[in-house]
């Protein structure tokens, strides 16, 4: 089977066999192969710098002399520098993720490149600030040249485009709100602005504007809703029309619209004066950066009004849906400030259909709605250097290994020129140090939205403050330094980071190859990755098709040199198609049980996937990173928010239920991972380690016989409470068994428990036995442990008071509102046992407690025999959960269930059968028996560390595992200060 596909024909760069060479040089390398030249480079920074202080009034004195050099304090205060400086670089070497190695492939951290480095470093020496020109006069013109060259890059026009350098993409994000917020009121503002008696009323009988249709009108004139969908260009155009018009000043324009500004007023009292019903929204899809509802709530919009749309199951924005909601918007009269497509998200690498987005502001404007439009590219702008010229033909494969960008892919970056604004990370794709995010306007006008005065009328102040711009006070002058000297080495062209890029997006398929085939009808387990295959977008059903195209990418990919793969047009068309949009690869992986069946179950295989994160990853402060070989991180698809895509990922897991799934990640930035084999290593170590968390999978999910651990309860009658576990399958139960002992291991039982009157007794089984076994009758030996002393008894008689699954299928959907246990015993001893719902929980047991009901009755000894159900009415179990680590040791005092505690209860007889394996609603519990109160008086045991621990669905870490930290802390802080 041909490898090819016409639908998405890539078109590939024209190689250049010295590319590899000169990305070879930006780095300093994996192993510091480059140490000479960055040393040389130091060597010149400080020179530099020696000569720019020594040529500043060069007559001045020297401060710092050479007698002062020589003295004991210097010379022992230089050594401590050196000391402590050592100390710090050893750690730092010690502690410090590995981003520099190809083995990394986690979360968007690279090597960075030595220009952006030596930048960076350069220009921290003058620790300039570009909150005003004057405290940092050379680096506010780079950055302001950087903000060109990303406008350019993004394909803005570069004379009416303005951008800065923000500290993240987060504040960018929230900037491009705030400014969005302000330019949608901005036409009340100015209306409120002409009222009679107010300073601007002199232009309200001539002031006009161009409504959407193209039509005008005075703005006086204009409904509420018009003047919330003015065209961007038409707002941003009025403060220069004023001036021209009307020789309006910008310092009069300030002062007449101050009172009236969104700024100044607030939003809502803008609302209520032009009667605005409906909050206008910010529109992004389900798969946004957490910066956007956090955005939403800095800008006083709310983040309900952040409204999320779904995605497809691409992980991409569904087109349809958001078509849906602009057109519900339009006919409820419901304002938009902006729609956001990101052009790579952070956790698959998806990249929105921009141009449908475009395409549909133009749409909706016959409905009398428009909206700024903002590209989110904090991770995928830089990849628009990879594009090629839009008339070029596909060209020969390269030899050096880079792949071009997808055809739709390549399409959305194209129509990047066509939005209002877009956030562009440099410190992700740009490769520079932290913190260097990046903010482009395609009107440079916009920014005038975001300061503190009315938008200005632009008379290209050369001398400009762009600390007045954007939520930041100080902003460091080195940031916008390391990003001008990336560009200029680096290059902002296919040259440049295309190249390097197309080197790293090379690598990403050929990790996509691997995740896509590794698995097969012979493995213990199944890897598949989030972006399907061709063969299974072109037929899902088509199963003979994906396995052939699989095998074709075993044959033609998998084991092929780069050199060879390059020289084959089928496996490299083939390749370009395997993947992300942009170099992010989410997969996840489930185990077949050694049956060779395949696990159904969401929580388990979550499971595995995190025991698979936990070993690839640092964990704990404690862990040594350089032990590591292989780096991946993780995310998780909530069906809230992946919908669609969720679910269908899971179907084509195996995966049954509506649980949320954790979903593997590898981030690809480095460009050197395929040589050398090297991705081979990788990639066959990470089956290594999922082929030993499958058995540990297995174990977890294969009952076999063991040892099986209860709480003995009364001495009237014997009752045994299984102490349950989520976290292996023979523990998966809630069990509560009645048995008998002969007469001489009786009086063993009474003597002891009277001997420790207060003392919880366990039990356990002596051999190795299947949980079944004892639950169907077998009888047993078994050792109760004491205080003093263990005693070894038989166990005869069993027979099941209640068993209910606790596999996940057989949860309940919600924890209940009020506290429910399980009511059992006689009359003379009942015992309760709280009932376990839904994952993650704990277990409350007490023997020997008093019942009282109001109307004087009793429960009876048959309804006791099988046992009943007790709603505490008092305990609000589903605002106690998640309940804390605790075991009966670890009670605080305040916690209500404990000796002495009574609690008013409801008593039901229960509905279901004694021994189901059937989900169990208590919305169904309704057979009242009667009202009361259940004080506990005898022997409490209290758990949550195997119903809510490390092992639990839940993650939550265990005392043990907080020990750990802590005491990792403490040593890496001795380390730091030694």
């Amino acid at each position: 089977m041909s490898g090819s596909s016409t639908s998405d024909q890539p078109v590939f760069r024209i190689p250049d066999s010295e590319d590899h060479e000169r990305v070879s040089a930006l780095f300093l390398g994996p192993k510091a192969e480059n140490q000479a030249l960055l040393s040389q480079c130091f060597n010149i920074v400080v020179s530099k710098q020696t000569e720019a202080r020594q040529a500043y009034f060069p007559s001045d004195p020297n401060f710092i002399t050479s007698d002062i050099q020589a003295q004991s304090a210097y010379v022992a205060k230089a050594q401590e520098l050196q000391d402590k400086l050592g100390t710090l670089l050893q750690n730092l070497g010690q502690w410090s993720l590995p981003f520099y190695s190809p083995r990394y492939s986690a979360h968007m951290c690279a090597d960075q490149t030595l220009p952006a480095i030596l930048g960076y470093l350069s220009t921290m020496f003058y620790n300039p600030n570009n909150v005003a020109f004057e405290g940092g006069p050379y680096t506010t013109q780079i950055e302001l040249i950087v903000g060109e060259q990303l406008s350019e890059m993004m394909g803005y026009d570069p004379d009416k485009a303005w951008g800065h350098i923000a500290c993240d993409g987060t504040v960018a994000n929230i900037e491009s709100i705030w400014a969005c917020r302000n330019l949608k009121f901005y036409p009340l503002s100015l209306r409120s602005a002409m009222e009679a008696g107010e300073d601007l009323e002199f232009i309200a009988d001539s002031f006009n504007v161009e409504l959407l249709d193209g039509t005008t009108k005075l703005l006086k004139d204009c409904s509420t809703w018009e003047m919330l969908n003015l065209p961007v260009s038409v707002v941003l155009d009025i403060p220069d029309r004023l001036y021209d018009q009307y020789s309006i000043s910008s310092t009069y324009l300030e002062g007449a619209l101050n009172n009236h500004l969104v700024q100044t007023i607030g939003k809502d009292v803008l609302m209520q004066k032009w009667s605005i019903e409906l909050q206008p929204t910010v529109v992004v899809p389900s798969t946004k950066h957490y910066s956007w509802p956090k955005g939403g709530a800095l800008a006083g919009i709310g983040s309900d009004n952040v409204v999320n749309i779904d995605v497809d199951v691409d992980a991409r924005m569904n087109i349809d849906k958001l078509r849906e909601y602009l057109m519900d918007c339009a006919e409820s009269k419901r304002a938009v400030y902006q729609v956001v497509a990101v052009i790579g998200t952070t956790e698959e690498g998806a990249v929105d259909r921009l141009e449908d987005i475009v395409n549909l502001r133009d749409e909706l404007k016959q409905y009398g709605l428009t909206f700024a439009v903002h590209a989110d590219a904090a991770w995928g702008g830089y990849f628009a250097t990879m594009l090629p010229p839009a008339d070029q033909s596909r060209a020969d494969p390269p030899f050096v290994p880079n792949v071009g960008l997808r055809t739709d892919t390549a399409a959305q970056l194209r129509a990047l020129k066509d939005t209002d604004s877009i956030t562009i990370d440099p410190h992700k794709a740009g490769y520079v140090p932290y913190p260097a995010g990046g903010l482009c306007y395609k009107d440079g006008r916009m920014r005038y939205q975001v300061t503190w005065t009315a938008p200005y009328i632009d008379q290209g102040n050369l001398g400009e403050n762009i600390g007045i711009y954007g939520l930041e006070g100080s902003k460091p002058g080195a940031a916008p330094a390391a990003v001008y000297l990336g560009h200029q080495v680096v290059g902002l062209n296919a040259d440049g980071y295309g190249v390097l890029l197309g080197e790293a997006s090379f690598t990403c398929r050929r990790f996509a190859s691997h995740w896509a085939t590794m698995s097969d009808d012979t493995t213990s387990f199944i890897i598949v990755p989030m972006n399907r295959l061709p063969a299974e977008i072109q037929d899902p059903s088509d199963t003979k098709a994906i396995e052939e195209q699989k095998q074709f990418i075993r044959e033609h990919i998998i084991n092929v040199a780069n050199a060879d793969l390059v020289n084959d047009a089928d496996a490299l068309t083939l390749l370009n198609q395997l993947g992300s949009d942009l170099n992010i690869n989410a997969f996840a992986c489930n185990f077949r049980y050694s049956d060779g069946t395949l696990n159904k179950d969401v929580v388990e295989a979550n499971n595995l996937n995190r025991r698979i994160f936990e070993r690839l990853s640092v964990r704990s402060p404690g862990q040594d990173p350089l032990a590591i070989p292989f780096y991946v991180t993780s995310t998780t698809f909530t069906m809230k928010d992946y919908g669609e895509c969720c679910q269908k990922f899971k179907n084509r897991l195996g995966l049954e239920g509506p649980q949320d799934l954790f979903v593997l990640r590898n981030v690809v930035m480095c460009p050197f991972s395929t040589t050398h084999g090297f991705l081979r290593e990788l990639t066959d170590y990470f089956q290594s380690v999922l082929e030993e968390e499958v058995e540990n999978a297995r174990k977890r999910n294969e009952e076999q016989p063991g040892t099986h651990n209860f709480i003995v309860q009364g001495t009237d009658r014997l009752y045994l409470v299984h102490l349950p576990t989520f976290h292996m399958a023979s523990g998966r139960r809630q069990i509560i068994l009645t048995a008998a002992l002969s007469a001489e291991d009786q009086q063993k039982y009474t003597d002891a428990k009277a001997a420790n009157p207060s003392t919880v007794v366990t039990l356990r089984n002596v051999d190795a036995m299947l949980l079944d076994d004892i639950v169907n009758g077998k009888d047993f030996q078994a050792t109760m442990s004491f205080p003093d002393q263990d005693i070894t008894v038989t166990i005869n008689s069993v027979q099941i008071v209640k068993l209910r699954s606790l596999d996940t299928e057989d949860f309940d959907s919600q924890y209940p509102r009020l506290m429910p246990f399980y009511l059992y015993g006689t009359s003379a001893q009942p015992h309760i046992d709280h009932m376990l719902v839904l994952a993650p929980n704990i277990q409350l047991t007490a023997g020997l407690v008093q019942l009282t009901l109001n109307d004087g009755s009793s429960v009876s000894d048959s309804d006791l025999t099988t046992g009943v159900i007790a709603i505490a009415q008092d305990v609000h179990e589903r605002a106690m959960q998640p309940f804390a680590i605790m075991s009966s040791s670890q009670v605080p005092e305040t916690f209500f269930f404990k000796a002495g505690t009574q609690m008013a209860v409801k008593i039901y007889r229960d509905p279901f059968p004694t021994s189901t394996l059937d989900k169990i609603s208590m919305d169904e519990v309704t057979e009242l028996l009667g009202e009361g109160s259940i004080q506990i008086v005898g022997d409490v045991y209290v758990d949550s560390d195997s119903l809510n621990g490390d092992d639990s669905s839940s993650g939550t870490m265990s005392q043990a595992t907080k020990k750990e930290w802590v005491d990792a802390v403490d040593q890496m802080h001795q380390q730091l200060s030694s």
